[in-house]
């Protein structure tokens, strides 16, 4: 089997209101037949600290299975401190896949300057992200702007738009062509991620028009993947760190539960276990490992 991961950041499950829920107010037929029609598991996101729940200790949970707002003793936003990275060095899943002997990729294109400074400890912008260290505790290579233009790679805003933006010879592309990107990456290996970050950048601006556009864009690179996936080989997994985008009547996250979403091969086993944050790894784990009969 295959499994093809999409990281979206800062996406709850909010109330039905169109006044502050875009999810209600845009153009997103094929998520909200997603959320009506596939498998979707509440997830908790607060683990049992107090506070609002936060990107670099969500995202640590997600990428080890360790409750890392609890091992910090606080909910952390931005980039992972060495307490986070040391959690993703010793349990990120993508070197517990690896050392499977699974093939393991992440789909998303770095820009040559973050790749170069992102060491650099004085500068905090380029510092690295949570799932960043946890390729790195791997030893995944990096795609790179070359392997984009190869179409083999996405941007983090599916469309390129930053990259022109930035000042890049790039041309901008339809959602559609890099679910087809994708798509070919996850045929490619055992385990696919991918992460979309605009939904957290955008929910924090409180901003309904670029709310919406920002999700009819997903939605459209969601409805295209969607169509392509053979679920009979392929379970799809969709997941947040944390709420943020569900309702802009609030600037800052939010304590809602996040969507797991599961769809394809395995995807009630999968779904059945997950409650929380820390269950998604290991619950991605026990699907590769062998049953007794292939033993």
């Amino acid at each position: 089997m295959r499994i093809l991961f999409i990281f979206i950041d800062g996406f709850g499950l909010g109330d039905k209101n169109k006044e502050i829920n875009p999810l209600y107010h845009a153009n997103i037929p094929n998520i909200i037949k997603m959320l009506e029609e596939y498998i979707v598991a509440p997830t908790d996101a607060a683990l049992g600290v107090p506070g609002l729940p936060q990107s670099a200790t969500g995202q640590t949970t997600i990428l080890t299975g360790k409750n890392a707002a609890k091992a910090l003793g606080r909910h952390l936003n931005g980039q992972p401190t060495r307490t986070l990275r040391k959690l993703l060095n010793e349990y990120s899943i993508f070197k517990v896949l690896k050392e499977m002997g699974l093939r393991v990729t992440n789909a998303n294109v770095y820009r040559h300057e973050y790749l170069r400074r992102m060491m650099e400890p004085q500068n905090p912008k380029f510092r690295p992200s949570a799932s960043t260290v946890a390729c790195m505790a791997a030893q995944l290579p990096f795609r790179t702007i070359e392997d984009l233009k190869a179409g083999k790679g996405l941007y983090h805003d599916i469309v390129h738009k930053i990259l022109i933006e930035s000042g890049y010879d790039i041309e901008l592309i339809e959602p559609a062509l890099a679910a087809e990107r994708l798509a070919a990456l996850s045929e490619a290996h055992d385990f696919t991620f991918f992460e979309y970050f605009m939904t957290d950048l955008i929910g924090h601006r409180q901003n309904m028009k670029k709310a919406e556009k920002v999700l009819e864009i997903l939605d459209k690179f969601l409805g295209a993947l969607d169509r392509i996936i053979n679920y009979d080989e392929t379970l799809l997994i969709i997941t947040s760190d944390h709420g943020n985008i569900e309702d802009l009547s609030v600037k800052t996250h939010t304590y809602h539960k996040v969507l797991t979403i599961a769809q394809g091969k395995n995807a009630q086993a999968f779904a059945s276990s997950i409650h929380a944050l820390t269950d998604i790894a290991p619950g991605i784990i026990n699907l590769f490992k062998p049953t007794d009969a292939e033993r």
